[in-house]
């Protein structure tokens, strides 16, 4: 019976799979919007996060989440930041945050998808398709899993009260209402994010090695603790 129970904790464990998270080192969310009706202008934002509950083998999604701090945006000129914070465009003092919540996610073909949910702006919910693709797993030089999630979509900024506009000649506006957004998302397991320091770190044999011993023991000891716990209950 004890041998049954291991046998089973060890299955049980081999299945499980830790949620991932984006990692802000090597991720990037942009938008670009019209402008005079000739050009564009391009941002970004410094600042969100983004959860997804991957299964790895095979892969499949069942949620991916994201959330962006709006005080973060970047457009090169800090006078048009602080004016994008206010309340004539996105009113960030009162709602800080954009917010995709996916509630379903197909796929479309091999490694792309379809995330289907709410996007929130303004406190203004709709609903909203993302498509992405994504990456064979990878391990960095310190043996820390990686995959990329690279997605691009459109949106009109006047579905979430975001109407500021001038005049032009012939009846045409200064900034187009369609906004396009892109950007990739480096995603790992919650429990085994690269830390930014060990991009700062020489590369040398013996700290690779060193790194790879460290890992295994990482490694050993997670695996340990769960299949206690399964051993006994909790």
């Amino acid at each position: 019976m004890k041998h049954f129970l291991l046998l089973a904790a060890l299955i049980s464990l081999s299945t499980l799979a830790a949620p991932w998270r984006s990692n802000r080192d090597h991720s990037e969310i942009l938008f670009q919007v019209g402008y005079l009706g000739v050009s564009e202008l391009t941002g970004r934002f410094t600042a969100f996060d983004a959860d997804v509950d991957l299964e790895p083998k095979p892969m499949s999604f069942k949620n991916l989440d994201i959330k962006i701090d709006i005080n973060s945006i970047e457009t090169g000129n800090k006078m048009r930041d602080g004016h994008l914070k206010n309340s004539e465009f996105f009113d960030a003092r009162q709602f800080p945050n954009i917010i995709f919540k996916s509630n379903k996610i197909v796929q479309l073909k091999d490694n792309k998808f379809k995330a289907s949910g709410t996007m929130t702006i303004k406190n203004i919910s709709r609903p909203a398709d993302v498509e992405f693709t994504v990456t064979d797993s990878v391990k960095d030089t310190w043996g820390y899993e990686n995959k990329f999630v690279k997605f691009e979509s459109k949106l009109n900024r006047k579905d979430f009260n975001i109407n500021w506009n001038k005049t032009l000649d012939n009846q045409k506006y200064l900034v187009s209402d369609e906004v396009t957004y892109r950007g990739v998302f480096q995603i790992q397991p919650n429990d085994g994010k690269t830390p930014p320091s060990k991009h700062m770190i020489p590369d040398t044999e013996y700290i690779r090695e060193r790194e790879v011993q460290h890992r295994k023991n990482q490694e050993e000891s997670s695996f340990s603790k769960g299949l206690r716990k399964l051993i006994n209950g909790n």
